[in-house]
This record gives C-alpha cells, structure tokens and sequence, in this order.
C-alpha cells in the first residue's frame, strides 16, 4: 500500500501552478490568514516559515540517517501543519508521506525525503517572491 497520493501512483505530476495567485502566493490559505490576523502577521509567519525551512529539511534527512524516528515524525508533523497554513500543500503532502512511511517501517524513505526536498525547495522559490 502506497503513501503517496493518488497522481503519483497514476504517474501524473501535481499542477503547482494551480494554487497561486499573480504574484506567486497561495491565494486561498494566505487570503485566509490574512482576513483574520492582517498582512503583518501573515508577512511575519512566512518570513519565519522560509527562514526555518531549509534547516528542517536538512534535519528531517539528519535524522532519517541516524534512525531517530520519533523526532523525525514530530519534526514532519509540525513541516506538515506549517506547510499547509502557507498553503504549500504539495509540501504538507510529502511531509504526510514520509511521516507516514516512516511510522510504519517502509523502506522508500530515501526517495520519499528526496521527493521532500525537491518540494521543499519549490516553495521556497514561490514564497520567496
């Protein structure tokens, strides 16, 4: 049983360009935020996000290596949440992946935490316009 999400196991790639507005944000979630707490708090949480991301990728693989499972699935789990109230969905969803993989002892984690990285890396580069 696969924990990918159904196009992938159909060999379709996701349309990121689906959940972006003009200037390359998520338009939904953000729009969401932003209604209920304001453009400077939603600003701040996506700076704070951007500027945690690469290093919770790197230590998501770091502990991956060393066999820390718990922290690894607690570290995803908040890499899920945080993604998802970006409205990095497709990132929430590799993170959901792995988390997934990893709690039940599958072996494709390597490529599952690849597929982490490669995502992680594109909403880096949309947020970060």
């Amino acid at each position: 049983m696969s924990c990918l999400p159904a196009w992938e196991d159909a060999g379709k790639q996701p349309d990121y360009t689906s959940l972006v507005s003009g200037d390359g944000l998520p338009t939904s979630t953000l729009d969401g935020l932003r209604d209920e707490l304001g453009d400077a708090a939603v600003e701040r949480f996506v700076a704070n996000y951007l500027a945690l991301l690469e290093r919770r990728i790197a230590e998501i693989g770091r502990l991956i290596n060393e066999g820390s499972v718990e922290e690894c699935i607690t570290l995803l789990l908040t890499l899920e949440t945080s993604s998802h109230m970006v409205g990095a969905d497709e990132l929430s969803l590799r993170a959901a992946a792995l988390r997934l993989a990893l709690g039940h002892h599958q072996s494709d984690t390597g490529v599952l935490y690849a597929d982490l990285a490669r995502a992680g890396a594109f909403t880096r580069d949309l947020l970060a316009h």
